[in-house]
């Protein structure tokens, strides 16, 4: 019995002993050989098993789509022509859960097409939930300006291309010419800084569901970061000037590290009735709903080193959602000064030449546009998969800004420029338009695949290169396919 006894007290010995070795290490502190039970290897059990709950609770998720495009026309004016592509685009992919209680995080990576696979940290942050009502956030995360910006994962939106007003650099968005408007901020534009949210009692319509303040590093000249960046050879988009100044049009990667001399504030606004009332944007391929949306958002700041240029964004979104059936949209003005190289008013467009010495003229620029979109369900149980959405969408997009001269493989005498946007002094003030209609169809074949086909027509106002007479006035249009992927 005494034996028994003595072998039962060795093996509760070598459990505890297990035990304690599983549960993570105090820091600084050895792990004993030999836990003894009691007090101590109770609280290393509990805090284990809280542990493995905690770990239970943390959410893998990504997404990923395989698109195909047929882009025209045959005779482009200055884009590159493109027929039948196939490529991955917006491939991301993290993970999300509590640290502790009241305490989430959220990691997440992007894989950018244009950078052949190489791994970009997209976001990275940490919430402090323990306050009723009361939401802070640090790190790098999605900046809370409009709606569309937090629908930037292809699992998220209904179409295969985005709004003119959130394109992705690293998509078949957009398309731009020399003088015409191109999106104030692309979609999924996440940034490093806090943000503090509120969301008050409701007790009428007018009160806010939703009052978000936050600063961040903010858009800057920053020219490294790996993407498609606008130039001749990428849909006729026109490149930096010489000398690189110009709103980072991607700004989805700074280094993790602060990039101007000043930093970005801002602060959204939401009302909302109905089922519509959550403290972020839904996804548009969620399930039924009813209620309205309304959201007032602004930010601005210094991008600049030299503390010479500023930019400013305002936006109003809203969504009405009625057993399936949306209708949305989002308007959003900016302005923003550039620097740009100062060009003699003499010269042919085979031969520019810069102001010796180079002088950098300071301009401003304004960009503003809205879009409508509306959804309905085609057919809310197909024989196969769970839903056939229909999606109409008209865009509208304006410039408002100095004409600029375009010019293609510039030599300075020892650095060939593949583009350049010089600007001619007396040169006028003109006001470019893009317009966009498109027409898709989603096909939700379950909760983590579906299909989209999408056909969009862009009528692009007047493009210049040099003089208001000059062509480039062909439209635009293209069809494309996703199979998309989400989890």
């Amino acid at each position: 019995m005494r034996h028994t006894t003595s072998s039962t007290r060795a093996c509760q010995i070598i459990a505890c002993a297990l035990f304690a070795l599983a549960a993570a290490p105090v820091p600084g502190r050895a792990l004993r050989a030999v836990e003894p039970p009691g007090p101590t290897g109770a609280a290393n059990g509990a805090n284990f098993a809280t542990l493995v709950e905690r770990f239970s609770k943390v959410k893998l998720y990504g997404s990923m789509s395989l698109n195909w495009r047929n882009i025209g026309p045959r005779e482009p004016g200055y884009e590159t022509q493109i027929q039948n592509e196939v490529y991955l685009a917006d491939m991301y992919f993290g993970a999300e859960g509590p640290v502790a209680e009241g305490i989430p995080f959220r990691l997440e990576w992007n894989v950018p097409s244009s950078d052949q696979g190489t791994i970009r940290l997209h976001q990275v942050y940490f919430e402090y939930d323990r306050i009723r009502r009361i939401r802070l956030q640090f790190g790098k995360f999605l900046v809370p300006f409009g709606r569309y910006n937090e629908l930037y994962r292809p699992d998220h939106f209904l179409a295969v291309t985005r709004p003119l007003l959130y394109a992705s650099p690293d998509s078949i968005d957009l398309v731009v010419r020399p003088n015409s408007p191109r999106p104030p901020v692309s979609a999924g534009y996440a940034d490093i800084g806090a943000r503090f949210s509120w969301y008050p009692v409701r007790v009428h319509p007018l009160v806010p569901v939703e009052l978000t303040a936050f600063v961040v590093n903010g858009l800057s000249e920053n020219t490294n970061r790996s993407r498609t960046f606008p130039n001749p050879s990428n849909l006729g988009i026109p490149g930096p000037p010489t000398n690189g100044v110009t709103t980072d049009f991607g700004h989805q990667n700074n280094n993790l590290a602060d990039n101007n001399n000043a930093k970005t504030f801002g602060g959204r606004v939401v009302f909302a009735l109905g089922d519509l009332r959550l403290p972020f944007p839904i996804p548009e391929k969620a399930a039924d709903l009813n209620g309205v949306i309304l959201g007032l958002s602004g930010m601005g700041g210094q991008y600049d080193l030299e503390g010479l240029l500023t930019y400013q964004m305002y936006g109003v979104d809203w969504s009405f959602d009625y057993e399936g059936i949306n209708l949305s949209g989002e308007a959003m003005y900016s302005n923003n000064q550039f620097l740009s190289p100062r060009v003699l008013s003499t010269g042919s467009y085979s031969g520019p030449e810069l102001v010796s010495p180079v002088q950098q003229v300071r301009q401003l620029e304004h960009l503003y546009g809205y879009f409508i979109q509306s959804s309905f369900p085609l057919m809310r149980k197909p024989p196969y998969g769970e839903r056939l959405t229909g999606v109409l969408v008209f865009n509208q997009m304006y410039r408002r800004g100095p004409l600029l001269d375009f010019m293609l493989n510039y030599n300075d005498g020892s650095t060939i420029f593949p583009s350049m946007t010089g600007y001619r002094e007396g040169t006028p003030y003109v006001t470019r338009e893009i317009q966009k209609y498109t027409a898709a169809l989603h096909y939700q074949l379950s909760q983590h695949f579906s299909l989209k086909f999408d056909y969009s027509y862009w009528v692009m106002g007047k493009s210049t290169v040099r003089s208001e007479n000059s062509q480039g006035l062909n439209d635009i249009y293209q069809g494309a396919f996703s199979m998309v992927m989400g989890f």
